[in-house]
């Protein structure tokens, strides 16, 4: 049996970063299913892809960029400047889907404008995407300087659509959990993904992208004497790829139903990350489109084991995919010096000291990686004496919520109730909204209070009971530890003869999206407490 596993990998060894990004995102995911229950829900595995479907999108395109052996810094300046102009076009009252047209044909139409100073001026693809960033962000605040809300009703339709799951409803409702679903930009971009599948495997073109990338670009200057349209093919292949990174900001817009400048930071080095991850090599010719999609998966795990932790700073997301990242060119490089050793005539001894070092690579790297993992598991649950200020600043006691309190208030004529409490200063802050216009807002050592117009009380409602259904059972509650820079949330709502209460943590994909979205409504109306401690 290990011979034939020998054999198998020894034959298709391009395949093993592939493979070791799947398994790794699989055996992830499920250890986190056996340490926490909330993993368990078949919803919570599909927010994965929920929540990362605009790096799906983006990633795809971005692999084809690899491949060629370029690089395209300029995706997240184009999803920004998608969000904030489809935003401002819908306000103005445009067609929707004009505004959909219009943004596909800008992101063609800036990276045909990259390929073409990279294919006819000759500039290297790092500085040519890296200006069309600039141009990008720079565009969003000629537009709007502030967010803009998105309240189009086919954008709402679009985004808030759900496809049910007809295999996992069983497994849900015997949970006692919603029927699973998943958004339309989610099935864009797994369609999408079927589809560069086929390209790059099936077509002429896609052919024609591997010979370009690798060899340290030597392969292009070899195409060329084959009578490849290599010039053709890398204009085609950025303008492939400016299509994707608008279609990831319309998927980013579906998603927070809004539009602004600062969305999406560097969300083009999570992209990179994600193909590298998915084993496509940087320096182009080889790799697989379907790599990419679980290179988004294993961030997205990663995310969501944080989340799940929640004694950890969200920065370790980045901490694990650096040394992931770092771990999967090491394995490339590997592999593509075995593959150059084999090609060479290497003398015995020369071709011992290249696999010592190899050895040693390998050792290190996952030495790296077993070291960071220690790290995670120790700052999660260490705890010494006399650290007592330090676990302060990281990880406050989290206040129970005040339900009986919130209840109180109802009865004595509140509408709303919300109570947030942790985050980074440790909050514990409760908020009262009355039908008059009236919100109170109280500490154990302060009272502030607002007015406003009992229409917009009025209207808040109407928003948070009928569009994002708070009252059906879309609405439930969750709650994991916070992290440090998270605020757990309750919230009580009386309306119209109904009353529901829900919590949640924000920064989680098990919190459903009308929670998260009710949030956003409530915030805005809420006087300021001061949280210096």
């Amino acid at each position: 049996m290990l011979s034939k596993i020998k054999h198998f990998l020894s034959k298709n060894r391009k395949l093993i970063p592939l493979f070791s990004t799947a398994l790794l995102a699989f055996l992830a995911y499920g250890i986190g299913a056996y340490f926490f229950v909330g993993m368990r829900n078949p919803q919570v595995f599909l927010n994965l892809f929920r929540n990362t479907s605009y790096l799906l999108i983006s990633g795809i395109g971005m692999t084809f960029v690899i491949l060629t052996g370029g690089i395209d810094l300029s995706v997240s300046g184009v999803i920004a400047l998608t969000t904030v102009a489809s935003a401002v076009l819908l306000r103005e009252g445009m067609n929707a889907w004009v505004v959909i047209l219009l943004m596909l044909a800008m992101g063609m139409s800036l990276g045909a404008l990259m390929g073409t100073f990279i294919v006819k001026l000759k500039v290297q693809p790092f500085i040519a995407t890296l200006a069309g960033m600039w141009f990008a962000r720079g565009m969003c605040f000629f537009i709007s300087d502030d967010a803009v809300n998105i309240n189009n009703p086919i954008f709402q339709v679009l985004g808030r659509t759900k496809i049910l799951i007809p295999v996992l409803k069983e497994l849900a409702e015997s949970q006692g959990n919603p029927a699973p679903y998943i958004t339309i930009p989610v099935a864009v971009g797994l369609i999408l993904l079927v589809v560069a599948i086929y390209i790059g495997k099936y077509t002429r073109f896609g052919r024609t992208i591997y010979s370009i990338g690798g060899n340290e670009g030597r392969n292009e200057q070899s195409a060329r004497l084959m009578g490849l349209p290599v010039d053709r093919v890398k204009l085609l292949v950025y303008t492939f790829n400016g299509f994707c990174s608008a279609m990831a900001g319309l998927a980013f817009s579906l998603f927070v139903f809004s539009g602004h400048g600062l969305y999406a930071p560097g969300v083009e080095l999570e992209v990179i990350a994600s193909v590298v991850m998915g084993g496509t090599m940087l320096t182009g010719g080889s790799g697989y489109v379907f790599g990419t999609f679980f290179g988004v998966m294993v961030l997205a795990v990663t995310q969501v084991l944080i989340q799940f932790i929640g004694s950890l700073s969200s920065w370790w997301t980045k901490i694990v995919i650096g040394v992931l990242t770092l771990t999967f060119i090491g394995v490339q490089t590997v592999l593509a010096n075995r593959k150059s050793t084999r090609k060479g005539t290497w003398s015995k001894d020369a071709s011992e000291s290249v696999k010592r070092k190899r050895k040693k690579l390998l050792f290190g790297l996952a030495g790296a990686a077993v070291l960071v993992l220690v790290v995670i598991l120790i700052t999660s649950s260490l705890k010494t004496p006399g650290s007592e200020d330090l676990t302060a600043s990281s990880q406050c006691n989290v206040k129970p919520f005040r339900e009986a309190e919130a209840e109180s208030l109802i009865e004595n004529g509140a509408v709303i109730v919300y109570h947030r409490t942790a985050g980074p200063q440790c909050v514990d802050e409760l908020f009262a909204i009355y039908p008059d216009g009236k919100i109170i807002g109280t500490t154990d050592e302060q009272e502030v209070s607002r007015q406003v117009e009992p229409s917009e009380v009025d209207i808040l409602l109407r928003v948070i009971s009928v569009d994002h259904e708070w009252f059906s059972n879309e609405i439930y509650s969750t709650y994991l530890n916070p992290c440090r820079q998270c605020f757990a949330h309750y919230i009580n709502i009386s309306y119209e003869g109904q009353q529901k209460a829900a919590t949640g943590v924000d920064g989680t994909t098990a919190m459903p999206p009308g929670y998260a979205f009710a949030l956003a409504q409530i915030r805005p109306y809420l006087p300021e407490l001061d949280t210096t401690p």
